[in-house]
């Protein structure tokens, strides 16, 4: 996460804390910004801010960039530690139904922006504790749709519902998220590989293809992160894509069209995938969501799935449809050369959902 820029309200409010803190606090803000204390004060002193109570030039300019330029995102690259005895893997981080902008009883702007800073946190703890055994240096994401809740009523995005527009949801809350969790992931692997594939929400039935705000979402994505080599984002704009993860052919997809039967998926969602290996030619492994309920199967000996949940909680969409009221979670794998995906994780996404409650 980078520093605020400069001539901006948050850059002074930044300016404020810092000149006036005491060590602890430098602690636990630099923590906020996913740095170490060093650097965090390192560039401070770059930008002329010395910790003596002195009065700085510092002006505020009187507009404001719109959310949609944010300041570009300053990289640490990522040094690998020496190498380990296991044979290397590739991690794989699935994001599926962030739903920005949706209200629940417990679950609001705040609340995404909070889990979804809480699933960085959650994936680098994992990741640490593997990479003790062999290499991670690659990570791929593939993000499965309904990033954002949209405006339809029919798909429960009535007044009272809903925080904002769905173009709002999209610049003010799932982009500027994105890009945190990218941008902070990015310091951790040597590669970062993004597939996007569009869901169901933040589109109208009457209106082309590509005017989803999941597409939109990517689009911006793709500008924002377009100059560093070591993220890629590739934007799929049909309902699937075919990947390659590792060596092996991976099927993303969102899952709307697929019909619950008396509030079950599972027996159509097994002869959907069944028809699209087929047509597509076989793939080893399929990632959805859609369902707000994490699942996985294995079809046949060649072929197993993975749906992933959500962000929200107390969803009523996921209690009438499934009878569930979804964990929040997403899913991160492990993804052998030649043995595929190893280790999977359901990622908890907040602290209260874990056993314990956190503590």
């Amino acid at each position: 996460m980078a520093l605020p820029k400069e001539g901006t309200s948050e850059w002074l409010d930044e300016v404020k804390f810092y000149v006036n803190s005491k060590e602890p606090d430098r602690i636990k803000r630099a923590k906020k910004h996913n740095i170490k204390l060093s650097s965090y004060e390192r560039l401070m002193r770059k930008r002329g801010i010395k910790l003596n109570g002195e009065e700085h030039n510092v002006v505020v300019e009187t507009q404001v960039d719109p959310i949609v330029n944010l300041p570009p995102i300053e990289l640490q690259y990522y040094n690998h530690p020496e190498e380990k005895e296991g044979d290397e893997e590739e991690a794989l981080l699935h994001i599926s139904d962030g739903h920005a902008g949706k209200i629940t009883v417990s679950f609001d702007g705040d609340v995404y922006n909070y889990r979804m800073e809480y699933l960085f946190e959650s994936v680098m703890k994992i990741i640490t504790l593997h990479r003790k055994a062999y290499p991670v240096r690659k990570l791929h994401i593939l993000m499965t749709g309904d990033n954002i809740q949209g405006e339809n009523p029919f798909q429960g995005s009535k007044i009272g519902a809903v925080s904002m527009g769905a173009r709002d949801q999209t610049i003010k809350l799932a982009y500027p998220a994105m890009v945190r969790l990218i941008g902070s992931l990015a310091q951790e692997f040597e590669e970062i590989e993004v597939e996007c594939v569009k869901g169901n929400h933040g589109a109208s039935k009457l209106a082309p293809e590509t005017s989803s705000e999941d597409l939109r979402l990517y689009d911006l994505l793709k500008v924002y992160f377009g100059s560093h080599k070591r993220i890629k984002i590739n934007i799929h704009e049909g309902f699937s894509a075919i990947v390659n993860i590792n060596g092996f052919r991976c099927f993303v997809f969102h899952g709307d069209g697929i019909q619950c039967q008396q509030g079950v998926p599972f027996f159509a969602l097994d002869k959907k995938l069944k028809s699209w290996y087929m047509q597509y030619g076989g793939f080893q492994y399929a990632f959805g969501g859609h369902f707000h309920k994490r699942h996985s199967d294995e079809i046949s000996s060649r072929l197993e799935y993975f749906m992933c949940s959500t962000l929200v909680s107390d969803d009523d969409w996921a209690l009438k449809q499934l009878g569930i009221s979804s964990n929040p979670s997403q899913g991160l794998y492990g993804v052998h050369p030649r043995y595929g995906v190893t280790w999977r994780y359901a990622v908890q996404v907040d602290k209260k959902f874990l056993p314990d409650g956190g503590n």
